[in-house]
């Protein structure tokens, strides 16, 4: 319902306005002001400026409506007798002019409430802003960094506002001193729960001071702020409650599945795993294992050795038994096994459950037993340079003394010859002279080239078994080398193979060790002979000089079984050999692919099967500096 008191602003306004035209006309005239004027003998009619005999407040009136009438700007003035100022101000509406009298103090008041609506306004529209962001579906830290400007806009000085919101951990805002000077301070709790959870905190970078209204208006966002985060809470709980049921449903209605799931993730680690591991219960049944060709059923010993019974040493028995962890090393056909096994404990701690691990041993034992190979080679090493030496001075002796008894012969022959004559039965060693005669010299050549050859062969097992400190320090002649160094595998390769050596012109000599280039050498020529099939092998050893690249060219090549491809890819790898039920033991050619790279040299391998295989040598020739 509408009355008056709805306008009493409108009313007290118009009470104490007087209008006037430009041409001094009163068009309006308020009842209080007019009374106001009535005390100092102002009497305000029609015709209130055409009187000649006019009083002093008259011709002041008169005097300040020609001067607002000339500049059209408002005058302040008093009239004589009152204490209030009075002001005079044109209204101008499109082309037309009229002039306002009223006291300063109303135009004041209606400036204030202006102010003040405005501000008004302003802290309703900053509120209605924050309340907006608030209900934006987004993450509340946004919505906090975007109201900072709209509660900033809501001051009646936002240039000289600083707002800060601490909220939990963080802050948003202008970073503040720590002043909370007079009138420059103004802040707001933001209780969530009873809880003080954060802080509004405004600074005035000037002195003009804050209204009351504005601390009302950060009051009211810290409750809003609140209410937010308290509803951001509370649909957090909800949705957690939610996905917690939701789980929990989920979990009731898919356990086989995530049992089995499971059971999938725990098998494939398992599967991972090289050895093969098993767990087994009191009756030795497998319950789990991580191989397929195992499975999960089936007695340990039947799946795992392919026996009919229990293993006469078995690890878990001693687990069962003890409650420790036991460990056992045990031959299965051509492989080492190291059997482990661990207790698994009830919920009475006894052990109802035991996990085997199997783990092979096989290359760890060829190692050993290589390793011990090692040792016995070079203890034959020094064997073989004690039984050279030893053979060698009774050699010595004998080579000698035949040399003499050679030229005893020479001599005694004449005598012999001359006896004969007279004695046509002359027997020398029970043999008639004439036999004698003419096998003698025969016997004792050939007893001389034995022992020569004795010579040579004790030569070439005391160069084979010389100590090799591995230098690089020999000035290497490759085909010397060749030459001087196959005595000893030609009777071997006979059995095979023909040897054909074809030594290139010139080649030059180069820094290297003389002896494990022997090896090399050796090595190649007795795998060259073990690849024949037949008797019809041939072993073809060259030698040549590549000048543009400076390299000492060896090839040897035969034309035995070949190899395939993936022979081909391990044929340098330690233990690698096709030959292990021959004694083989997988070391000559990683030892001999070693030695070509300390010579900083390549080795290339070109194989078919049926066809035969080319090792082909590169070593840069350097000299000593």
């Amino acid at each position: 319902m509408i009355n008056s008191t709805n306008f009493k602003l409108i009313y007290d306004l118009f009470d104490n306005v007087i209008i006037f035209t430009r041409e001094e006309e009163v068009v309006f005239k308020g009842y209080a002001l007019r009374q106001l004027l009535n005390e100092i003998k102002l009497n305000i009619d029609p015709h209130s400026f055409d009187k000649n005999n006019l009083t002093e407040p008259a011709k002041l009136l008169k005097e300040s409506i020609q001067k607002v009438n000339s500049t059209l700007t408002p005058l302040t003035f008093k009239f004589p007798g009152l204490n209030e100022e009075f002001i005079l101000f044109p209204l101008i509406d499109h082309h037309d002019v009229n002039l306002i009298l009223t006291k300063k103090e109303k135009i004041l008041q209606i400036t204030r409430i202006e102010h003040e609506l405005k501000e008004r306004v302003k802290e309703l529209h900053c509120l209605y802003k924050v309340s907006q962001e608030l209900e934006i579906t987004r993450p509340l830290n946004e919505s906090f960094e975007k109201c900072i400007k709209h509660v900033q806009e809501g001051f009646q000085f936002p240039d000289e506002t600083l707002v800060n919101f601490k909220i939990g951990n963080k802050s948003f805002g202008d970073k503040q001193e720590d002043s909370k000077k007079e009138s420059g301070f103004i802040s707001s709790e933001i209780n969530v729960n009873g809880k003080q959870y954060g802080e509004i905190k405004v600074v005035l970078k000037t002195q003009a001071g804050f209204l009351d209204e504005e601390q009302k208006m950060i009051d009211e966002i810290a409750n809003k702020f609140a209410r937010a985060i308290e509803e951001s809470e509370k649909t957090i709980n909800l949705e957690k409650q939610q996905k917690i049921l939701l789980a929990k449903n989920e979990a009731l209605l898919k356990i086989t599945d995530e049992c089995n799931k499971r059971r999938a993730k725990l098998r494939t680690f398992f599967s991972a795993i090289t050895d093969k591991i098993v767990v087994i219960d009191r009756e030795f049944n497998i319950i789990l294992s991580n191989k397929d060709e195992i499975g999960d059923a089936g007695k340990c010993y039947n799946k795992l050795f392919g026996l009919d019974e229990r293993c006469e040493k078995c690890p878990a028995v001693k687990t069962f038994e003890t409650s420790g962890n036991i460990a056992f090393e045990r031959e299965a056909g051509d492989k080492y096994l190291l059997l482990r096994s661990y207790p698994i404990f009830d919920e009475e701690a006894s052990v109802d459950r035991v996990l085997e691990v199997c783990h092979d041993i096989t290359i760890q034992k060829r190692m050993e037993a290589q390793l011990l190979q090692s040792y016995k080679l070079a203890s034959l090493g020094k064997l073989v340079a004690g039984v050279a030496h030893e053979i060698n001075n009774p050699n010595t002796f004998i080579l000698g003394n035949l040399k003499i008894i050679q030229e005893a012969f020479q001599d005694i022959f004449p005598i012999l010859e001359d006896h004969y004559s007279n004695n046509k039965d002359l027997k020398i060693a029970r043999l008639n002279y004439e036999v004698f005669k003419d096998n003698i010299s025969t016997l004792v050549d050939d007893m001389i080239n034995g022992a020569n050859r004795t010579k040579k062969i004790v030569g070439d097992l005391r160069n084979f078994a010389k100590k090799d400190d591995g230098s690089l320090t020999d000035e290497v002649d490759l085909n010397y080398i060749i030459k001087n160094n196959l005595t000893l595998t030609r009777k071997h390769v006979k059995k095979f193979a023909e040897l054909e050596v074809e030594l290139g012109d010139y080649i030059p000599t180069f820094i290297g060790n003389s002896n494990k280039l022997e090896q090399v050498l050796l090595n190649l020529v007795m795998n060259a002979s073990e690849a024949m099939e037949n008797g019809n092998g041939i072993i073809k050893i060259k030698t040549n000089y590549d000048e543009k690249r400076n390299e000492v060219i060896l090839a040897v090549e035969d034309n035995g079984s070949g190899m395939d491809e993936n022979t081909l890819k391990n044929i340098f790898d330690p233990f690698f050999t096709t030959k292990r039920n021959k004694g083989g033991t997988g070391l000559g050619l990683s030892i001999t692919y070693g030695i070509i790279k300390d010579h900083d040299g390549k080795i290339e391998v070109e194989s078919k099967i049926g066809i035969g295989t080319k090792f082909l040598i590169r070593i840069p020739v350097k000299h000593k500096v």
